[in-house]
Formats: structure tokens, C-alpha cells, sequence
């Protein structure tokens, strides 16, 4: 059994940043840091006895993601690959519609796009190709993947039974279970169990904010 734990952390630096030239907006999320409240997040995963037991670590480009991992890379002298398959889906260029509109018309159309950027089934073959890899080269063992929000919610959408809440807000079941319940969360830890590459079990380990 090969044990994969996706990991979010959402607690990003909101302070002014003054940049020498312009730069688009996916580069500024790219670029983004974690807060001081990300940093203690980060380090509060040394204290998760089954994350102890990872033997490879995963992240995406994001300065976030990688921050995120560096805490558990240390502590288990492992290192950290980088992989941009891991990434955020691509919001692209925003012409008479915004990144709100987009999210919500991606809940309902996989296909959909704004020119440049990524619609939800082009999120999830990357994402799928790549945790393919993952577990090829992991095969029974524990792996800890940093990502993103909107690319795991993507990707669960190949296993788990999909419904809105009232707020028409996406939610993600698998075997009866919840595991994306429609509401915004700072961080999140999904525990998944694979035999070779297929699924075997999934579970949304509940975080408390703090």
C-alpha cells in the first residue's frame, strides 16, 4: 500500500511587495510567501506521527508549497522535489470577467477557460500524469505532496461523487464520506491509500484553524 498525503496551507504574506518591473499576476502568486501563521503551520506538521513516516516529499513551484514542505524536509533530511504539475490551475487573461466568475463557471463546465489559462480537465490530466509518477516511483511507501486548493479539488473529482452545497459551493464525497465540504480552509491534510495506482481509500483529515 502506497500512502499519499496532499497537504494545503493557505496563510500567505498579505503585506505590500514592490516589484522592479511588472509581472503578471500568476507570477505574483508564484512568488507569494507564507505568513507567519503559514511558517507555524509548516512547522506544527513535525508533530503528525504519520507524516514521520514519509520517505519522499513533492511540492509544487509555488514559494508557498515549497515553504510548506521545508519544515518536514529538514527534520527527515529528505529532500524536496519541485514539480510544476503540482501547481495552481492557470487563471489566464481576464478580459470582461473576473477570477470569481471563473471559479464559479468552472463548477459546471470541466472545459471552460479564460484565453491562456487552464480549464478544470486540463488541471486534472496534469495532476493525474503526475501522482501517476509519483506512485511508480514511490510504490509502497509514504509520500507527502504540497499543493493547491482548486488542483486537488480537480483531481478527487476522478474518484469521489460530486454535489453543491445551498451556497452552490462544490462538494466532494467519497464512499459516503466527506471529503471537500464546499467551505474555504487555510490548510488541509487528505490521506490516500493506493494499491500500484488505483485507490483504495481517502479521507479528509480535518485541521483546525488556528
Amino acid at each position: 500500500m502506497t500512502t499519499v498525503f496532499f497537504i494545503t496551507n493557505n496563510y500567505v504574506f498579505r503585506g505590500e511587495r514592490i516589484y522592479k518591473k511588472e509581472i503578471s499576476e500568476e507570477q505574483k502568486k508564484e512568488d507569494n510567501l507564507l505568513s507567519f501563521k503559514g511558517e507555524k503551520i509548516a512547522s506544527e506538521l513535525l508533530k503528525k506521527e504519520e507524516l514521520k513516516k514519509v520517505k519522499a516529499i513533492y511540492t509544487s513551484n509555488y514559494k508557498t508549497a515549497i515553504g510548506s514542505a521545508k519544515y518536514l524536509s529538514e527534520e527527515l533530511d529528505l529532500p524536496i522535489y519541485i514539480d510544476e504539475r503540482l501547481k495552481e490551475r492557470k487563471i489566464g487573461i481576464q478580459s470582461n470577467e473576473n477570477e470569481t466568475f471563473l471559479k464559479d463557471k468552472q463548477k459546471q463546465d470541466f472545459d471552460y477557460k479564460f484565453h491562456n489559462g487552464e480549464s478544470r480537465n486540463m488541471v486534472i490530466n496534469r495532476m493525474k500524469t503526475c501522482l501517476k509518477d509519483i506512485l511508480f516511483h514511490n510504490e509502497e511507501e509514504s509520500v507527502a505532496i504540497f499543493s493547491h486548493d482548486i488542483a486537488i479539488e480537480s483531481l478527487f473529482t476522478i474518484w469521489c461523487e460530486m454535489g453543491f452545497s445551498l451556497d452552490e459551493e462544490m462538494i466532494l464525497n467519497y464512499k459516503d464520506q466527506v471529503v471537500i465540504d464546499g467551505a474555504y480552509h487555510h490548510h488541509r491534510i487528505f490521506k490516500l491509500e493506493f494499491e500500484g495506482d488505483k485507490l483504495r481509500n481517502m479521507i479528509w483529515v480535518q485541521e483546525k484553524e488556528l
